[in-house]
């Protein structure tokens, strides 16, 4: 399950996303939604979500990433623009400045070593899954702290694959 915060229309909205195969199950403040990833090529997405009265909704998507947490979306034509508001520190299940895989994947390439330099942003670690490779992005400027994971392995959902410091201001 992943968790994330965006900004859109001038409101924090809280969603948590669980992904199974290719069914997505967001939720968002007790309410939840199913869909299911009918093709995915680039940043071009076709949902479709099937209604509790059964009529289902095809839902095309294409992404755009902007300057720092800026995102603009296209669904169905209609363009959102929204900030991706980015959690920090950790949790009671990983450990602080730690960076998971959301889906079980196998690594394809590990960029940086521990020691590193890494500015927000810069991709870490290479994964693939589904024929998809989803890079591990630094949220932060930071040190390499460590690196628990080496291509070829395979990895689980929610198991931190690398620890980064978040640079102080005079760093």
């Amino acid at each position: 399950m992943a968790k994330f915060t965006v900004h859109l229309n001038n409101q924090d909205i809280d969603l948590e996303v669980t992904r199974q195969g290719n069914q997505l199950r967001v939720v968002n403040d007790g309410r939840s939604a199913t869909v299911e990833i009918v093709h995915a090529e680039g940043s071009a997405v076709l949902l479709e979500h099937v209604r509790p009265d059964g009529t289902r909704r095809r839902i095309r998507l294409a992404g755009h990433v902007g300057p720092g947490d800026q995102r603009q979306v296209w669904v169905n034509g209609r363009v959102l623009s929204y900030r991706r508001v980015r959690q920090r520190g950790g949790s009671s299940q990983d450990g602080e400045g730690s960076l998971a895989a959301s889906i079980p994947a196998v690594v394809t390439a590990v960029l940086v070593q521990p020691g590193d330099k890494v500015a927000e942003g810069d991709k870490l670690i290479l994964l693939e899954s589904m024929k998809m490779v989803i890079p591990i992005l630094a949220p932060y400027a930071g040190v390499v702290a460590s690196v628990s994971c080496q291509p070829g392995e395979s990895v689980q959902a929610g198991v931190p694959l690398i620890e980064l410091k978040e640079l102080e201001s005079g760093d």
